[in-house]
């Protein structure tokens, strides 16, 4: 299949849009990256949403996926979808789709429309009956166990804001709060820690969930809208419920490391159909079951 993937790309993993760009190679697929924003800082705007219209015509794509694409035309959508197959992809929570009425508009205009959230799914399935929920997972090819000695007892790797920061200040044990930690590193960070914190946003699970468990971590979160479909909490990873909780919870799985990595092994295992390639596959799936937009 002839796919344009238009997306975010970089060199340092900070993207996952790079390493699902590599899925659909691995898969066989002749993909060519788009990356509308550098498009857009070195033509403008217009002569980029005229590029990418252009390049569509020309090239004759089976599939076109946008990534988010804030900002992108909303004539853009239409003039591709007319032209050839279209799906947008939606990685971020339903907050940030809200903040976002162009985006909105899009999801009406595509073929068909996939998410990482299912509340998100939930909203676009009003104005768009081919809508369907893929989750983003990990990047097999970096996010994997490492044998290093423990460092951390607990960590978060990411930033604090909203109630994060109001949670961690009640902690009884001390945290390692680890920023900027993508790719490889990020792997690396979660092996170097005993507890490994989530704290979910707007009821949906992060990319952390998924590449703190494909890192062999032993991950500690609270609960997200249709995480039991997926992992078994006390088998997979540990749900807690409050501050309370969580902190008996961390000093309990701290003093018994064998449990604790029972836990982290099961949730290895269970975790792997969730990769960038079973993201990818279901991308091309639904795309030959889904009849074009009129």
């Amino acid at each position: 299949m002839k796919i344009l993937f238009v997306g975010v790309f970089d060199a340092v993993g900070k993207s996952t849009n790079t390493s699902q760009l590599m899925a659909f190679k691995s898969l066989g697929h002749d993909v060519v990256g788009y990356n509308y924003r550098q498009k857009a800082l070195a033509i403008g705007p217009t002569a980029r949403d005229e590029h990418l219209c252009s390049l569509v015509e020309e090239r004759n794509f089976d599939l076109v996926v946008f990534s988010k694409c804030n900002l992108l035309s909303l004539a853009v959508f239409e003039k591709i979808t007319k032209a050839t197959k279209t799906c947008l992809w939606f990685m971020d929570p339903l907050a940030t789709l809200l903040q976002h009425p162009d985006i909105l508009k899009a999801t009406r205009v595509v073929d068909y429309f996939c998410c990482d959230k299912r509340n998100v799914l939930e909203e676009v399935a009003k104005i768009n009956k081919n809508c369907f929920h893929v989750c983003e997972g990990f990047d097999q090819a970096v996010e994997h166990p490492h044998e290093l000695q423990k460092e951390y007892d607990v960590s978060f790797i990411g930033n604090l804001y909203g109630g994060r920061q109001a949670t961690i200040a009640e902690l009884d044990h001390p945290l390692e709060l680890i920023n900027n930690a993508f790719g490889q590193q990020h792997s690396i960070s979660v092996s170097k820690t005993r507890i490994n914190l989530n704290f979910c946003t707007d009821r949906g699970a992060s990319d952390r969930v998924y590449k703190i468990m494909a890192a062999g971590g032993f991950l500690m979160t609270d609960d997200w809208t249709g995480r039991d479909t997926d992992f078994v909490e006390g088998e997979d990873l540990i749900i807690f419920k409050d501050i309370d909780d969580l902190n008996e919870k961390i000093k309990y799985y701290l003093e018994n490391s064998e449990e604790r990595q029972a836990i982290a092994t099961s949730g290895h295992q269970k975790v792997q159909r969730f990769n960038r390639v079973g993201w990818a596959t279901k991308i091309v799936e639904l795309s030959r079951g889904v009849i074009k937009n009129d």
